[in-house]
């Protein structure tokens, strides 16, 4: 059942599409995906549209990718760190202040948009239950990529394990002795 609040949200959204598109030179098929799986995600039309240009905005820097990913990577950011910021509404000026740092770390750092984003899927949500946040987690992946040259998914695995293993009880009682 489409309401005619809906049809202009979505008329707002092709719309969004369409001068995204053409201002940043972005296909609207990839544009239209990315909306697509912000809103599977659970985002409102309004919030997908909001993200939806920050997400556009990082196909002009050369760190990322692709949008797909990076949009993957932002859901991830959004859901593992970005609660706090979600019960303020703030939660899309978060997602582009991460993409942000994202981008200057990769530019500043042998580290690439890519691995780092790898790695927060894969270590943010146990990264974050230890108590960390994620420029401490985009600092320590870079920290050891840096160092090791090892693969980001090699390094975000043994990322998640070290955290996985300090929250256990046994692991704690250990460490407090």
């Amino acid at each position: 059942q489409v309401t005619g609040n809906s049809v202009s949200t979505l008329s707002g959204l092709a719309g969004e599409v369409t001068k995204l598109s053409v201002t940043l030179g972005v296909a609207n098929q990839s544009l239209l995906e990315t909306a697509r799986v912000l809103s599977q995600a659970g985002l409102s039309a309004v919030k997908t549209k909001q993200a939806l240009e920050v997400l556009a905005n990082t196909t002009l820097a050369p760190s990322f990718d692709n949008i797909i990913d990076t949009t993957e990577g932002a859901i991830a950011i959004l859901n593992q760190f970005g609660r706090e910021a979600a019960k303020t509404g703030q939660d899309i000026k978060f997602l582009e202040q991460s993409l942000d740092a994202i981008n200057a770390v990769s530019k500043n750092f042998a580290v690439e948009s890519a691995d780092l984003i790898a790695t927060i899927r894969r270590t943010g949500g146990v990264f974050q239950a230890a108590g960390g946040n994620l420029k401490e987690l985009i600092a320590l992946f870079t920290s050891v990529r840096q160092t090791t040259r090892e693969s980001a998914e090699t390094i975000a695995t043994g990322l998640r394990t070290i955290f996985t293993r300090v929250q256990r009880p046994q692991t704690i009682k250990f460490l407090e002795q």
